[in-house]
């Protein structure tokens, strides 16, 4: 059981409501993610906006953008993310085994690799990373713009992961095990 309400469209703020609705008939379902960010519907319109326009403009692939949040969610140890994330990298064309891979930070392909690495060092150096590890990073390809996207995914993505662990939403996905 959740320790917040799960908000929908008719129990939500001025500010939330309708981006509710908007969610529910995109989707067909709302996710409860969602609905317990809209406990305060600003968090909610900003968190879906820096996500719209980093999609938009995003230099990454779908597929690469979803590893990251499966490291991301699995390092904050957030349930929720890593089985909502399996779905979502599935549908991007991320198999069963590349999504558990990606969990434990690691891929096949040398550039995915290289951004998951720099990814889960960000999140665990919280930024101050050392030059060794942005000449690693620019070494396999990522250029400066590529880097502060993928800070921003690292942030976007804890952020998300933080706010499912503190209120503990029942995941409405299938359910996939966080890996130690």
């Amino acid at each position: 059981m959740s320790r917040m309400p799960m908000l929908c469209p008719e129990t939500a703020c001025e500010q939330g409501a309708p981006t509710l609705k908007a969610i529910r008939g995109q989707l067909g379902m709302l996710p409860n993610f969602f609905a317990g960010l809209a406990n305060h519907g600003a968090a909610l319109n900003g968190y879906l906006a820096f996500e719209e326009s980093l999609s938009e403009h995003s230099r990454l692939t779908a597929a690469q953008r979803e590893m990251i949040s499966l490291a991301i969610a699995n390092a904050n140890g957030c349930h929720y993310c890593v089985s909502g994330h399996t779905l979502s990298a599935k549908h991007v064309g991320v198999d069963a085994e590349a999504a558990r891979q990606a969990q434990q930070g690691q891929a096949t392909d040398p550039v995915d690799q290289a951004i998951l690495d720099f990814a889960l060092d960000v999140l665990e150096q919280r930024g101050h990373l050392p030059d060794e590890s942005l000449n690693a990073a620019r070494q396999m390809g990522l250029d400066d713009a590529a880097l502060v996207e993928i800070t921003s995914w690292v942030g976007l993505n804890s952020y998300s992961n933080w706010v499912n662990n503190l209120i503990q939403p029942k995941i409405d996905f299938p359910e996939v095990p966080l890996i130690d």
